[in-house]
């Protein structure tokens, strides 16, 4: 029910349903009772699209992501748009996998007059702006709070990072490498070094290649460091994607995986499963991410001064591989 049906039944404006709703004082308190309550009673909820369209908004919500040939964003994706259409909302994708690149989305989205944006913690920089322009901002990832002023939903990867290294080493393995290291703050990474530090051995980063898709990375870097470091008996990667490269590479290499050699992934996507052996994984959970970040965005959209820290746990899946 709309609320000019509202309205309708009982034979009052559209607009004194929508005063009421908002809880005007300009409303008898009779009136506003009656319609909140009817409203109730039917379960009628508000359309913050229309509203959106009405102030000169679109009812789009852009997704800043590097790449949805990453598989585990692309899952991600999905969920976040099966978590707005109920709202009303459409999610529409706007890839950049550098700070130049998220400017310009940035200044993509401004043009746009998009609702709101959910987005990579690590371009704050970039797109914090754009709450200048009245625009709803949501961050997902980074490496730390990013601000107090605006709200983030941030896994638990240093946690995760070092639990699935301790399971490594508990597996009994002496020379654990981290393919796909990207630099010191990375928390899954500081995860793995605390990890090492803890039991006194040492970390070995392996960077891959960094202009080619995720599963060519992971391919060509365990094939660089089988070269380096032959003695390698466990593999931490980055992603899941370049877990799966990599095991293709273990194969080729003639290593028995998980015999010989312990790799492991991250994310959880749910080509892991299916892989041979089926890889061993932490999940960072799709679901409840993207539920907390459509929240935490239909908050913003209410209270554009609404901010919250969120932290998710992920979990170790132990499957074959490792």
């Amino acid at each position: 029910m709309t609320q000019k049906e509202i309205a309708k039944q009982l034979n009052i404006s559209q607009a004194t349903v929508s005063m009421a709703l908002k809880g005007s004082e300009r409303i008898s308190p009779a009136v506003r009772e009656a319609v909140r309550r009817l409203a109730a009673d039917i379960g009628y909820r508000p359309n913050p699209a229309g509203q959106m369209l009405r102030l000169g908004r679109s009812n789009v919500i852009g997704a800043v992501f590097p790449s949805l040939t990453n598989s585990y964003y692309a899952e991600l994706f999905q969920e976040l748009q099966c978590g707005l259409e109920p709202h009303g909302y459409l999610l529409y994708f706007i890839p950049a996998g550098s700070h130049a690149e998220a400017a310009s989305a940035a200044a993509s989205l401004q043009s746009m007059r998009v609702a709101g944006v959910v987005a990579l913690g690590m371009f704050a920089e970039q797109l914090l702006p754009l709450r200048d322009d009245g625009i709803a901002l949501v961050f997902y990832g980074g490496e730390q709070l990013i601000s107090e002023q605006v709200s983030q939903v941030l896994p638990d990867r240093f946690g995760a990072g070092r639990e699935l290294t301790d399971f490594l080493i508990r597996r009994g393995r002496k020379h654990i490498a981290f393919l796909g290291a990207q630099g010191k703050e990375e928390q899954r990474y500081r995860g793995y070094c605390a990890a090492l530090a803890a039991a006194g051995m040492e970390a070995r980063p392996m960077p891959v290649p960094p202009a080619c898709d995720l599963l060519t990375a992971g391919y060509e870097g365990m094939r660089q460091l089988l070269l380096r470091h032959p003695d390698t008996d466990g593999v931490f990667a980055h992603n899941d994607d370049m877990a799966i490269g990599a095991l293709r590479a273990a194969a080729e290499a003639g290593i028995q995986v998980p015999e010989a050699l312990s790799l492991a992934g991250f994310d959880n996507i749910t080509a892991g499963r299916y892989t041979s052996p089926a890889l061993t994984s932490v999940e960072q959970p799709r679901g409840e991410i993207a539920r907390l970040l459509v929240e935490e965005l239909c908050a913003v959209l209410r209270d554009f001064h609404h901010a919250r820290f969120v932290s998710v746990p992920c979990r170790l899946t132990i499957r074959e591989s490792a």
